[in-house]
């Protein structure tokens, strides 16, 4: 994780210096007072001179954030059934989730949806706090006779001074899991998964064209990414620590179904929380893919009946998609390893050659040719693992 996170922060503070070199060499074009709709699509077409390559980067910006779209749809679907007293099929609440969200993307457009976009952040943030209180009451609060007798210290202790201590609470074929090799498989799917954590360096330059001072991009990013990798890693440290070897890929359903009363009706509140936010995310991720379906067809700005149907096949095919393999958790390692991995490892480090190549230094330079390779094996070697992850876990037989 920690290389991961510090080669996509590094890759921020290249894009950044990228943009700035548009700026000043065609100041016509990108300035701070000119309107450009696609900074990233720029990037790459200034840098190589090649158009193709522009469309390249655009592609995997729309897959990027169709497939986030549909993350966001199954997790606000798990979130429902978990949340909800009366269980459905989760392939029903895809579909509750997938109506919820189709009004907005009919009536809204990419610049319109910052009121979304500020609804999304605000509540993730709160959400997350939320999260991480609930695993510590989980802890500390009123626990159960099979929950750790300790608390979060004991656990803590424990875990780093006796390796061989069972947990406290789960199965014995649980324990097996820490004797499991690493295969190149599941290499990949947990690599991947962790890229898909980092998604959204394309559109960093879109910021950093809004900004007043766009040379102060780099003090910003790297602040961003500094809270938000500190937060994930305190919260996922600590929800391990609490549900050890029973923890599950949703964390808040550790907390509903072993916590403390208390614990679990927050967690509930934050589950309903999160239901809003990736409604939200999903309607922000999905208006830039059919922004650019309507260019491809050469559709007018006004909102027509032919916007409608191609926003309407867009939400549908995420939503058969979501329906095919409902588990959030086979999807997050499959758009880490093609979109993200080329939007934020292969694509920055290579216009930043090309850019700003002779003002590097030779390590540096060695540096960035290195992202590059590993980028190209991610797309590779991630995006088969998390195919076979798929298709080995029954996912593709799972057509209702």
């Amino acid at each position: 994780m920690a290389t991961i996170a510090g080669t996509i922060s590094y890759m921020s503070v290249a894009l950044g210096r990228c943009w700035i070199i548009l700026q000043e060499r065609w100041p016509e074009k990108y300035g701070p007072n000119q309107l450009v709709r696609r900074p990233y699509p720029a990037i790459a077409f200034e840098a190589t001179g090649k158009k193709a390559v522009s469309y390249v980067a655009e592609i995997a910006i729309d897959i990027t954030n169709f497939g986030v779209g549909v993350v966001d749809l199954l997790i606000s679907a798990q979130s429902l059934d978990i949340l909800m007293p009366h269980k459905l099929n989760v392939r029903v609440w895809v579909l509750i989730c997938a109506g919820a969200t189709l009004p907005l993307v009919w009536l809204g457009a990419p610049m319109e949806s910052w009121l979304v976009g500020w609804a999304g952040g605000i509540g993730c943030i709160l959400a997350s706090v939320l999260l991480l209180i609930s695993i510590i009451m989980a802890g500390t609060l009123d626990v159960p006779a099979d929950f750790h007798p300790d608390g979060i210290a004991s656990a803590v202790v424990s875990s780093l001074t006796n390796t061989t201590t069972p947990p406290a609470w789960g199965t014995l074929s649980a324990a097996s899991d820490l004797t499991s090799v690493v295969d190149f498989q599941t290499f990949w799917v947990g690599a991947s998964t962790l890229i898909f954590a980092f998604a959204g360096l394309s559109i960093f330059p879109t910021f950093q064209h809004d900004m007043k001072e766009p040379r102060k991009w780099p003090r910003a990013a790297l602040s961003a990414y500094a809270i938000i990798i500190t937060f994930g890693a305190v919260t996922a440290v600590v929800g391990y620590q609490v549900f050890k070897l029973t923890t599950t890929d949703d964390i808040l359903e550790n907390v509903k179904c072993h916590g403390p009363h208390s614990a679990a009706l927050l967690a509930r509140v934050t589950s309903a929380i999160f239901v809003i936010v990736y409604l939200c995310n999903g309607v922000v991720a999905f208006l830039p893919v059919t922004a650019d379906l309507e260019e491809v067809f050469s559709l007018p700005r006004a909102t027509g009946i032919r916007h409608i149907i191609i926003r309407t096949l867009t939400v549908a095919l995420a939503t058969f998609l979501a329906a095919v393999v409902p588990k959030f958790d086979s999807y997050l390692p499959l758009v880490g390893s093609t979109g993200i991995s080329l939007n934020n490892f292969c694509f920055p480090a290579y216009f930043h050659l090309k850019l700003n190549g002779h003002n590097l230094s030779l390590g540096e330079r060695v540096l960035n040719w290195e992202i590059v390779v590993f980028g190209i094996i991610a797309v590779f070697a991630g995006t088969y693992s998390s195919v076979m992850g798929i298709v080995n876990a029954g996912g593709a037989s799972s057509l209702c």
